[in-house]
């Protein structure tokens, strides 16, 4: 495993590596993921977010009885960092920070900065567009995946969205907790791994075949609520089918329909931290979301041909391609 260390292997040549073993060894896991991501070990600037000391809401701050222990101050204080570095978190609803951060600490909590910084590398890359229409959630995003699924998996797609419900009912559920309600706490590292070592639009394949691999017991159920049932069951599925599925729907997803609009991983650099949102001329006022409700709407259009009037599935893809392609030209 000595090969873990080389700092000199591309991305690439990971992926071939974790491709072979599947899984990181946990003795190597930690510094490979400090290799992956290329972390700068910005000390000064997060000592500064440190001494901030930001007063946490009471509905994000961790207590020892949260299962932590001794991790559970390192925790808040990541999170605390977070939002110094990121107010604007705050005011995301339904998506509670302390949620996303603390599956990771087992990993991570002896290791404060290394904490922080792949969790700001994780917002920064594989959570792209989660913060454009805060305080909504990324509602275009998540119809995107729509468009993947019924690609791939149209009878599947069709049985659901007849009965109402979409990718935003189930995926963003699982998205906002970083999966760790889908699978066993035993594999969530695992799942991560490869999370990691793949470029950000790959997340996004992971709740969608969590959807598909319970496609048989979905399409035996007759209401909203037998299936919302079983979606957000607390069963755990085993995390190498999961990352199975996934790869294979990746690979069977033409590039064209691909979230090509998310850049590339890109590491933290020496000396600074990015904002966790590009867009910052953000509003809180009662109407600021009449564009993204506009696009919405016509995803939802075009989603609706489907259900509605049976249409051909390549027809409709072509035509959600054109919108896809206005809403990223914007």
């Amino acid at each position: 495993m000595a090969c873990f260390f080389n700092k000199a292997l591309s991305r690439e040549s990971l992926r071939n590596i974790l491709h072979d073993f599947e899984i990181i060894p946990e003795q190597h896991r930690l510094k490979l993921w400090t290799i992956i991501l290329n972390l700068p070990n910005n000390k000064a600037q997060y000592m500064c977010l440190r001494e901030t000391k930001k007063k946490l809401p009471s509905n994000i701050v961790l207590q020892e009885e949260d299962g932590l222990g001794s991790n559970t101050k390192v925790c808040n204080r990541v999170i605390q960092s977070l939002l110094a570095h990121c107010p604007s978190l705050e005011q995301f609803r339904h998506f509670n920070l302390a949620d996303y951060v603390k599956p990771f600490a087992g990993l991570l909590a002896s290791h404060e900065l290394i904490y922080f910084e792949i969790m700001l590398s994780i917002f920064m890359n594989w959570c792209q567009h989660w913060f454009d229409h805060i305080p909504l959630p990324p509602y275009t995003l998540l119809s995107m995946l729509d468009i993947i699924m019924l690609k791939n998996h149209p009878d599947l797609y069709r049985h659901l969205a007849n009965l109402g419900i979409r990718a935003i009912d189930y995926a963003w559920r699982w998205m906002r907790t970083s999966f760790h309600t889908i699978v066993d706490p035993r594999e969530f590292l695992t799942l991560w791994d490869h999370i990691l070592v793949n470029e950000p639009n790959f997340l996004y394949f992971i709740p969608l075949a969590a959807c598909k691999l319970q496609g048989r017991y979905l399409i035996e159920l007759s209401t909203h609520g037998e299936i919302m049932e079983v979606l957000h069951s607390a069963t755990p599925l085993d995390a190498q089918s999961l990352l199975k599925e996934a790869y294979q729907m990746n690979a069977a997803t033409p590039k064209e329909l691909q979230l090509n609009q998310m850049h590339p991983f890109h590491p933290l650099v020496p000396g600074y931290y990015p904002t966790l949102n590009p867009t910052e001329l953000i509003t809180f006022q009662d109407h600021p979301f009449q564009t993204e409700k506009s696009d919405l709407s016509n995803l939802s259009r075009l989603l609706a041909k489907v259900e509605e009037t049976g249409a051909e599935v390549d027809e409709v893809i072509k035509e959600g391609m054109a919108l896809r392609r206005w809403m990223i030209g914007k």
